[in-house]
């Protein structure tokens, strides 16, 4: 029996096989009879291509999922229907459309006023600023016993030839400090810059003509020649108090050489007006830093005048001095700005400081955003220290230069430069005005100052001088300092009787005292402290991110991640894609290039798999 059954079974293989070998047999004929590229395909068959939109879309969708954006997940998910991405994309355009009107917004506000200004935390004293710089002139500017300027007048307008020629030339050098009108239009239009100042400080007071006494701190100075030194402005001879030298004021190397400015030679000790006073330096410096607040810790100074030397036609009706508080590094400017000291009067000058100072964090800032200056940033051609006095005289200068091919004495100019007189006194005042006008329609109007300001005179348009003087207005733009200080003057006075005095203590007063006139001035400060103001920045690039990102991610969820997502998605993600298809395509063609003609294996069927 078990040989029989081993004998059925042996069979029973025998006849399987058979049948392996007939099915294998006619695939064999089947492929061979079938063309060598059927056979190729059917071993590899290819998927059909897809549209580039249909890769797009799922590119997209792919997006859409994955994006931590709020809302963008229901515009790409396949369930959704159409009105659900319809409400989806409505919702997610208004937020952004909202969002980026809110930015805009934020924007302007950083690009346009990007600086606050505040009050610094801490009050600062009296003794970390200087004292202010005190500037006198005298009203009368040619004392009649030197030159009667009135008796002159009538007879230069009489007969001027009638008078010799340095009589003549004389008069028209003292019209340039009087009033504008007194100035004969017929006069020289130009003269030597030597030659009229050596007339006008001949027939001025000077300094021993003008102090009677000098008090500093409350201890008297022998000479007031000690405190005050003369000067020359546009008001002619003056005298001033605690005011840089013309070493530290000017750039000598492009000024004229003809005559100075300022005649002391005192020089500042460890101050500037950027870091104020170095630390350690001593209480007694130049130039003197207030000490307290108070009369006795202030400046007081008797001002003479003799009344047989007043003259009323040059300045008008007014006599007695003008006087300006300014910054020790600033050319003082008196037909500008002053107040009064009147003959017979005793004016007290209660000193308020203001001083505005820039954080460091503004010097990235262009200076039109920051509306200032550092030192470093605005060259003047003649002045070493930058002020937006000093940057409005030497703009004034060469404006007028340029206008009226000359400038006045009393401004800074260079070695190759004429000086106006009596005949261009007009020309002169006009410029100062053109000046100022062009300032105010260039700021008016945002076109360009040639176009504003030529539409609206009736200069005409191939005027060179005007075109010249147009390109030096747009050039000065003189913007405040970034560190800035200036001397509010709060004034009071009363009747000075000092003859009533003289009589009060019985003594006699002679006929030579009969006749002067006497004024005190007492400048100090009002307070032993004051408020600083401080520029600093509104806007930082960090508020101005924080601002943004808090925006972004109230109305869309958005955040930093959503920006690398968003480049990942545009740049790695689809580099990677594109670069898997490409692999697997290379494969497929190379497995096609090395393929034979036969039977595919995964058509053959082995005779033992299950």
């Amino acid at each position: 029996m078990d040989d029989i059954e081993t004998e059925s079974r042996k069979s029973k293989i025998r006849c399987r096989d058979c049948e392996l070998r007939k099915i294998n047999a006619s695939h064999e004929a089947e492929s061979l009879a079938k063309a060598p590229d059927v056979v190729e395909n059917e071993a590899y068959p290819e998927k059909p291509k897809r549209g580039r939109r249909s890769i797009i879309k799922d590119y997209l969708i792919d997006y859409t999922a994955n994006s931590n954006l709020h809302g963008l997940k229901y515009i790409g998910e396949k369930e959704r229907t159409c009105v659900e991405k319809v409400f989806w994309l409505f919702m997610f355009t208004c937020c952004v459309v909202l969002c980026a009107g809110l930015i805009r917004k934020v924007w302007i506000k950083w690009n346009e006023s990007p600086v606050i200004v505040s009050f610094a935390e801490m009050p600062t004293p009296v003794w970390q600023i200087p004292y202010p710089a005190v500037t006198v002139c005298f009203e009368t500017k040619a004392m009649q016993r030197k030159f009667n300027f009135t008796d002159y007048f009538h007879l230069y307008n009489n007969n001027r030839d009638n008078l010799s020629i340095s009589d003549r030339n004389m008069f028209e050098d003292l019209t340039m400090v009087c009033d504008d009108h007194l100035a004969p239009p017929n006069g020289r239009e130009f003269a030597s810059g030597v030659d009229t100042v050596d007339n006008i400080k001949s027939v001025s007071p000077n300094l021993t003509e003008v102090f009677f006494g000098c008090k500093w701190k409350d201890i008297p100075s022998e000479n007031c020649s000690e405190l005050f030194s003369p000067i020359l402005t546009e008001e002619g001879l003056c005298y001033t108090f605690n005011t840089l030298g013309p070493e530290e004021m000017f750039r000598l190397d492009n000024l004229h050489h003809d005559y100075p400015y300022l005649e002391h030679d005192k020089r500042a000790q460890s101050w500037s007006l950027e870091e104020g006073y170095a630390p350690g330096s001593p209480i007694e410096t130049y130039p003197h830093r207030g000490a307290g607040f108070g009369i006795k810790a202030g400046l007081t100074f008797l001002l003479k005048a003799k009344n047989i030397d007043l003259d009323y036609l040059c300045r008008g009706p007014v006599q007695g001095f003008k006087i300006l508080l300014h910054n020790p590094a600033e050319l003082p400017r008196l037909s500008q700005q002053y107040f009064r000291s009147p003959l017979s009067q005793e004016v007290v000058v209660a000193v308020k400081p203001k001083m505005m100072t820039t954080s460091s964090g503004l010097k990235p800032y262009e200076p039109t955003r920051r509306q200032c200056y550092f030192p470093s940033e605005r060259y003047l051609q003649y002045f070493k220290v930058y002020t937006q006095a000093n940057c409005e005289m030497e703009c004034l200068s060469n404006f007028t230069y340029t206008r009226c091919e000359c400038v006045h004495f009393g401004m800074p100019y260079g070695p190759n430069m004429t000086v106006c007189n009596a005949g261009k006194r007009k020309c002169i005042k006009d410029a100062q005005m053109e000046l100022v006008t062009i300032a105010i329609k260039t700021g008016l109007n945002s076109r360009d100052a040639n176009e504003t300001y030529s539409n609206n005179t009736a200069i005409s348009d191939d005027d060179d001088s005007f075109r010249k003087a147009l390109e030096v207005s747009t050039k000065c733009r003189c913007l405040p300092a970034c560190t800035s200080i200036e001397y509010e003057a709060e004034t009071s006075q009363a009747d000075y009787d000092w003859a009533a005095l003289f009589r009060a203590f019985r003594l006699n007063v002679s006929e030579e005292l009969s006749d002067l006139s006497y004024s005190r001035v007492m400048v100090f400060f009002k307070e032993a402290q004051f408020i600083t103001s401080r520029r600093s920045e509104l806007y930082g690039q960090t508020d101005f991110l924080a601002n943004c990102g808090g925006l972004l991610g109230l109305f869309m969820g958005f955040s930093i991640l959503s920006v690398a997502e968003i480049v990942y998605f545009l740049t790695l993600r689809l580099c990677c894609l594109l670069w898997r298809r490409r692999s697997k395509q290379r494969r497929i063609d190379f497995a096609k290039r090395n393929s034979m003609p036969g039977p595919s294996p995964s058509k053959v069927i082995h005779p033992y798999s299950d």
